[in-house]
């Protein structure tokens, strides 16, 4: 059997899968996402390692994988697009009004001329079902990727444990996220509660396509220069890890004892490593940059609300 050729998909700079903040922002705007809850969560550089997982969320709806296949090219370079996510995610949570308008103003004109219909049929999608960039009901989808898939990683990777109450002043307040990026508040869940069971729900109607499996392989490979060791099964670890057991099957990346355990001594390592950290490593600098904005005294920057000390 003769050897698979070898992807030809641009491999990117380490140093661009930590991307650098924006600039300081106007003084004193918290910009249009305050939330001391949402940012506790997506400050913590851990959550890129849950970046993976919600794009998989994202394409296991027939629609998003439609359109990311037809009108996206992931194949070119999936870690500079996973990239783009999170800078633009980091941007909109941590950048004043302008910053974030701006970042969100240019998802959504690359979302505008995304619109189609589906070339074959699955379960619950015939052949012919229309789907368009800026659907409501697939914004949200996305929408609830990222900020499930954030709390998930927080919890089981840097230990933060939310409380009840906690997670319910997380998912209020990742609400302002949702409306920057055009979600209409017709379609946000209430609580918390109605959140988790909304993402339950379409869950059970998930459906990997060939399509979407295609996506998941090329951003679950590894891409960068120098190249990381063990990178890539360290994603495949922690994605399968994430999501739930029937689509990390469905993508082939099935929670064996193996991966089981690498997960468990990675957890370990990462929430013992977690609160011994300086700020300037365990935190965005996006969110360094949001505390001196912020900040009433001059010099003064105050730690992160976390309901605990950070070290």
């Amino acid at each position: 059997m003769p050897n698979a050729p070898r992807s030809r998909t641009p491999r990117v700079p380490v140093g661009a899968l930590f991307p650098p903040a924006p600039g300081a922002g106007l003084p004193g705007d918290p910009g249009p996402c305050p939330g001391p809850q949402f940012r506790r969560v997506t400050g913590e550089r851990v959550t890129v390692l849950g970046g993976p997982a919600a794009i998989l969320l994202q394409i296991a709806h027939p629609l998003v994988a439609e359109g990311v296949a037809v009108h996206s090219r992931y194949a070119d370079g999936p870690a500079r697009r996973l990239v783009g996510t999170l800078q633009a995610a980091l941007t909109v949570t941590f950048g004043d009004t302008e910053q974030a308008r701006a970042a969100a103003r240019h998802v959504g004109r690359a979302h505008a001329p995304v619109r189609g219909t589906t070339r074959t049929g699955v379960p619950g999608t015939p052949a012919g079902t229309p789907y368009r960039g800026n659907d409501p009901d697939l914004a949200l989808w996305v929408h609830a990727t990222l900020v499930w898939t954030a709390r998930r990683v927080t919890e089981r990777y840097a230990g933060l444990r939310l409380s009840p109450a906690e997670r319910e002043r997380h998912w209020q307040e990742s609400k302002p996220f949702a409306r920057v990026f055009a979600v209409p508040e017709r379609v946000l869940p209430g609580t918390v509660a109605e959140f988790d069971e909304y993402v339950r729900d379409t869950v059970r109607g998930l459906v990997v396509t060939d399509d979407a499996r295609r996506i998941a392989r090329d951003i679950l490979t590894q891409r960068t220069t120098p190249p990381l060791p063990g990178a890539a099964a360290t994603a495949r670890t922690v994605t399968a890890d994430l999501l739930p057991p029937a689509l990390a099957d469905a993508y082939g990346i099935p929670r064996t004892p193996a991966r089981r355990a690498a997960a468990r001594a990675l957890r370990t390592t990462t929430t013992a490593v977690r609160p011994v950290l300086p700020q300037r490593l365990a935190l965005w600098p996006h969110a360094l940059v949001a505390q001196r904005r912020t900040t009433p005294a001059a010099g003064t920057v105050r730690p992160p609300e976390t309901g605990r000390p950070v070290a």
